[in-house]
């Protein structure tokens, strides 16, 4: 479900739960565990993610999500946020390969690497949320305005639209495009070039980048919670046991 692998300095992760790759709880379990192990493995210093098949991620299992207690849910919801906010703040190079379709959650991760490269055709990327009736977090928003700017941001967000690689490429959502069957081999390409680059150098340059920036990804308790009460409103559960995740 969730794989990890190596090649020469990249740290690969790649999910992998056919038809769509959607994320449910025990794979927020094992996603966050892969990219800590890769955080802390001294042979790398790039860790790439991509997905199997035409999905990148559809974003979170929301049938199974809709089984949760609240108390689960709101767990599983800071573990989201937790694993984009340590690939945002990561010491190493983090590359988002987007093999297909990136929604939701999906395109939360992808949004949080430093490099995103996507497939340049059949597939669409959102940060959809306010179509299924549901909010987004501060951290996302942060991240998503400091990718494409405060007006894009407005268009993407309150629109919900799902935009195609074209698109994506011309807001600055994702870095470049390229034919399927090329994709991976380009961004391990990609991850590669810093092979010879010293992880000191890397670590320190990234540190200052960023510098200031944690506080901005922090989403505070209080708008979890908020986010959990849009979620149990009685015509967001409508809307959201309409969903239905291939399989």
């Amino acid at each position: 479900m969730i794989e990890s692998s190596k090649n020469e300095n990249v740290s690969i992760i790649t999910i992998n739960k056919p038809k769509v790759n959607a994320i449910d709880k025990n794979m927020l379990d094992m996603l966050k565990r892969a990219i800590n192990d890769a955080e802390i493995d001294e042979t790398t210093n790039v860790t790439l993610i991509t997905g199997s098949g035409s999905f990148f991620s559809f974003g979170l299992d929301i049938p199974a999500f809709l089984l949760l207690e609240r108390s689960e849910l709101k767990n599983s919801i800071h573990k989201l946020l937790e694993i984009c906010k340590s690939l945002y703040l990561s010491k190493k190079i983090t590359i988002a390969s987007v093999n297909g379709h990136a929604t939701g959650a999906g395109c939360m991760i992808a949004l949080s690497c430093d490099f995103k490269n996507m497939v340049d055709k059949r597939a669409k990327i959102a940060l959809n949320e306010i179509n299924i009736g549901l909010s987004l977090f501060s951290s996302t928003i942060y991240m998503l305005k400091s990718s494409v700017g405060l007006n894009n941001s407005k268009n993407l967000l309150l629109n919900g639209n799902l935009i195609n690689p074209d698109e994506a490429l011309k807001i600055g959502l994702i870095d470049s495009l390229h034919p399927k069957e090329e994709l991976l081999e380009y961004s391990l390409q990609l991850g590669n070039t810093f092979k010879s680059k010293s992880n000191k150098i890397i670590e320190n340059m990234k540190r200052e980048l960023l510098k200031n920036m944690g506080d901005q990804l922090n989403d505070s308790d209080e708008s979890v919670e908020e986010f959990l009460d849009i979620f149990y409103l009685e015509e967001t559960q409508a809307i959201l046991k309409e969903i239905i995740v291939r399989k």
